[in-house]
Formats: structure tokens, sequence, C-alpha cells
């Protein structure tokens, strides 16, 4: 009987369709746990000593791993949304997370769900291309490289590019760049600003790694100039009673709505920092506007460490020029906070034209003849990664394995063209920065982990609200569907009531008869009827 039970087990493991998984970051782990949930046998490629991916800290920066950790990295996304959907954070977290809590959060899910067994350590991904029996068979053939050089060869059934959108540093064409004496430093391989004390910095760029970069160096420099370009609107980490901003901002309910939802950004924004005296007013109108995420730079700006200047237009050795005709003298250091380029370089056939334009069914799938490649987390995107890489690790996982079919070649391209269309009209350019939610709930949809009318009423007045009103967690998509969990609701509750802030080491009771709790019970009871009437109305903003 053993023996037996032996000969069907390895039969069935012979069975399983090979997913080759490339990179092993945070997309990269929700892939591979989501290949196991669907009977897939997952084989993750990962180029280093150890998985995590821009969050595995090191001391000295490794040659083509794109953007690293730098020394106070901590999360500008809250704990409650930057987790995966059936595993929170410890209760024990503050709600913005240092760098070493979210690589600690990233072994232990690696470790509870057995991923590491999955995981190749120190193998680089040289090539991808299509299998001499592509066209029948849709399969993949992939070389590797060890730590030794050794080259080997293998046949994958499907493939999930897992390595991230932050791998090639974009840097501007100004004039008289080359010409520049200082020193001229990306983003991407900043670690600390001690190497700039008592000299004289320009920070270039306007969304989050800008923000952090000129509040780090304006703690050594004698001067820190900052080029916001064409400006952006600065919002506070926390806002109303202290709330995580995304815990505010990114509910389902402001999403209806487009002009109303920027207008409650903008409002926030403008709550605590006035844009035209500090400098930072945008030239765009807030749909076309990026969002930084910063509490430290307006108190470096009202100091006078941080000064805000206009568009970068020409360099000299020592100086810079703006589009207002000023200029700076005696400038040490250039740090460019300017983003990233798509870079796929192992992959025979490019998945991004000359000009920047993408054809991917949901950001993931090329059209293809067959659907046995996907891009998993290579977003830009308006909120957290981590809910919606792993959306897209689980839809490819379950396309795999024949668990979901895809539309038609025909609707998928019209889906792809109208997407790439709005988002030019929207920036003149094929620039993918995808509106978070809207997308999450996109994918969702499609994955089938949305609720029905039905789905509310079973889950009762409570969640049915939450859904709606409240914050749109990462734990709304374990409700229902394929891969339910049943620790959903509870995460729901839990973050709502606890996740504003760290836990503190002294305690403070809430006056007697505050009996918040239960008028809040009294507000979903009076509110349910209409809101389980309301059809969800999805507008996109793209």
């Amino acid at each position: 009987m053993y023996t037996q039970r032996q000969n069907e087990r390895s039969k069935d493991m012979a069975a399983r369709k090979r997913v080759a998984i490339v990179g092993a970051g945070l997309a990269g782990l929700a892939a591979i746990k989501s290949c196991l949930e669907e009977g897939l046998e997952p084989v993750c490629f990962e180029q280093y000593d150890n998985c995590g991916g821009v969050w595995y800290y090191t001391e000295e920066y490794r040659e083509g791993q794109g953007a690293r950790a730098f020394d106070c990295l901590t999360t500008n996304i809250s704990r409650e949304m930057f987790g995966f959907s059936d595993f929170p954070y410890p209760p024990n977290l503050p709600p913005f997370l240092p760098r070493t809590m979210v690589y600690d959060y990233i072994l232990s899910y690696c470790e509870t769900f057995g991923l590491g067994k999955y995981i190749h350590l120190n193998t680089r991904v040289n090539n991808i291309k299509k299998s001499r029996d592509y066209n029948v068979t849709g399969r993949w053939e992939v070389e590797t490289m060890d730590s030794e050089k050794k080259t080997q060869r293998d046949i994958f059934d499907f493939v999930m590019i897992c390595t991230g959108f932050y791998k090639k540093p974009r840097i501007p064409d100004i004039k008289g760049l080359d010409t520049f004496k200082g020193t001229i430093e990306h983003s991407m391989r900043f670690k600390d600003a001690v190497q700039y004390k008592g000299k004289s910095v320009l920070v270039v760029g306007n969304s989050h790694s800008s923000g952090d970069m000129s509040a780090e160096s304006s703690a050594y420099a004698e001067q820190v100039y900052y080029s916001v370009g064409e400006g952006m609107l600065m919002m506070p980490l926390c806002v109303k009673n202290g709330q995580p901003w995304d815990l505010v901002v990114f509910r389902r309910a402001n999403m209806w709505n487009p002009v109303k939802f920027f207008k409650l950004v903008v409002d926030l924004c403008n709550d605590r920092l006035d844009h035209r005296h500090a400098g930072f007013t945008p030239t765009t109108p807030p749909s076309k506007t990026r969002v930084m995420l910063n509490d430290r730079v307006q108190y470096k700006v009202m100091s006078g460490r941080i000064k805000v200047v206009n568009r970068l237009t020409r360099l000299g050795p020592h100086e810079a020029e703006f589009d207002d005709g000023t200029i700076i003298k005696n400038l040490d250091a250039i740090l460019f906070a300017t983003g990233y380029d798509l870079l796929i370089d192992f992959l025979d056939e490019p998945l991004q034209e000359d000009d920047g334009k993408l054809s991917l069914y949901k950001m993931m799938f090329p059209l293809h003849q067959h659907h046995t490649l996907s891009v998993i987390g290579c977003v830009d995107s308006d909120g957290a990664i981590p809910p919606l890489a792993e959306l897209q690790g689980r839809l490819a996982a379950r396309v795999y394995a024949g668990n979901h079919r895809l539309p038609s070649l025909k609707v998928m391209a019209a889906e792809v063209e109208k997407r790439n269309s709005s988002l030019f009209e929207r920036f003149g350019r094929y620039k993918y920065l995808i509106p978070n939610l809207v997308f999450r709930d996109e994918v969702a949809e499609e994955l089938g982990v949305t609720p029905s009318f039905l789905d509310l009423i079973k889950a009762g007045p409570r969640i049915a609200y939450l859904y709606y009103y409240g914050p749109a967690l990462p734990y709304h998509y374990r409700l229902w569907g394929p891969h339910t969990w049943s620790g959903a609701k509870k995460a729901i509750k839990y973050a709502v009531e606890h996740g504003h802030y760290a836990k503190q080491m002294r305690n403070v009771q809430p006056p007697d008869g505050a009996g918040a709790n239960y008028f809040f019970r009294i507000i979903i009871v009076s509110t349910v009827a209409a809101l389980l009437a309301l059809a969800y109305q999805r507008t996109y903003f793209y």
C-alpha cells in the first residue's frame, strides 16, 4: 500500500505543470504561493543569495539588482495596505514600517508557506525564448547560470517574470550633463547622505524618492536645492485624527466620482501645506499630478535647509541653470530621482515598443498565441504593490492551471488599446502610472474574488459597509472566490479598529461611556439598506 501511494504521488508530480518564476522578491514569493495553490510546480530563480528583492539590504550595491533599500527607508504605505491578503503583519508593529520589519515579514511569509524549497538562489536567468515546439505547446526554454558560471537550459510550461519595475534608471537629457564635474547619483544606488556633508546638493525629481533623498541630504549638506519640475502634491503620511493617509484615501466609495476623489486628495494635501508659498504648486491638473508622500520635506523647507527651484535646463562644471533663468553656482553634487524604464533584458522578444508602448492584458499577459508568459508586479502605481502583484500572480496561476479562461485575443487587444489610448491622452506619452485600487479591483474581478450582491448579503452588514466605505484592505480578496481565507473577516475588523497607531508602552484608558463602537454599529445598520441597493460603479482613471 505504501509503495502504491508513492507511485501515485510520483505520477502526480510528473503530471504537474512547471512554472519558471524569475525573481524572489515580494512578487516572486506571491507567485510561488499562487502556483502551489493551483497545483502547479514552481521553480523560482533568484540571482542573489537571499530572497526579498529590493528589501534585502546590503552594505554594498550589487550590480544588476536595480533599486536598493537605503539605510533609513521606511514605507509610505501603511502596514495594513502593504501586505498580502492572507498574511497580516504582527499586530505590535507600527503603521509605517522600517525596512528591517518589511524584510522580517518577507522571511516569515516565505517560512510560513514553505516557499524556500522552490527557490534556486545565486542563479541568474540569462535568456528566455520560445521552445522549438512553442506553436503547439506554448512552452518556453529558460537558460540559467549558477554561482560557478555553469549554464543550464530547461523547458517550462509557463513563465512568470517577477523582476520588478525598478531596474533601468532614467536620467533626463540635460544640456551640459557631461560637463558637470561634481558627483552624480541616481536614487537606484542611494544608500545614505553622509558623503554630502558640507556640500551643495541638487536633487531632481517630484516623487517619493526625491523627497526622501532631499530630506536625508539636508541633514548633512550645507544646502539642498530641490528641482521639482512640474511640481507635485505633497501628502502627509497621517491625516484625519492621525489615520494613515491610505486608509482614508483608498476607499471604493471615493472612486465612484473622479472629481470628488481628486478634490479629496488635493484637500488632504493642502490641509498641511501651502503649496504655492512652499514652491511645490503643480502646473498640471490633479489627475496628471504626482503625489509625493512625505512628512519631513515641509519642515526642511520651512527651516531653509531645502530650497525649491524650477525645472533644471542646463548644467556647467559646477553650476545649474533653471527654466526661470535662476543659476546656482558652486554646486558639488546632483541626485536624480527621476524614475525607471522597464528593463527585461533576458527575454528574446521585447515587451515594449520603441515609443514605450506596452501591449499587456491586465498589465500581465502579452497578446501571444498562447497565454503561457506573464509579467507580475511590473507596474508603477499610486499605491501598494504587494497586494496588486499578489492578485496578478493568483490570476496567472489560475490561467496556467486551466481553472480560468481569458477572453479572446480580440477582446484582450481592444482593452489593451483602450488603456494605452487613455494613458497617452492623460500624460502625452505611454506612462504606465496605474491607479492602484481601480486596477486591483479590475484584476480581482477577472480572478473572481469580487463580491456579488448575494455575497454581500451573506457577509453581513458590517462587512458590506466596510467593503465600500471602509479602507480597501487586501484581506477583502480572500472573502470570496477561489482560495478564501477563514481569517479575513477578523483581519479586516482588527485593521479598522487598531490599524492607526503603533502600540505604545503607556496605556491610556478611554473615558467611561464613550460608546464609539455602539454608534458605529448604528451607522452601519442605518446605511446598509441603501448600500446594498447600489451597484459598484467602476470608474476608470485612465
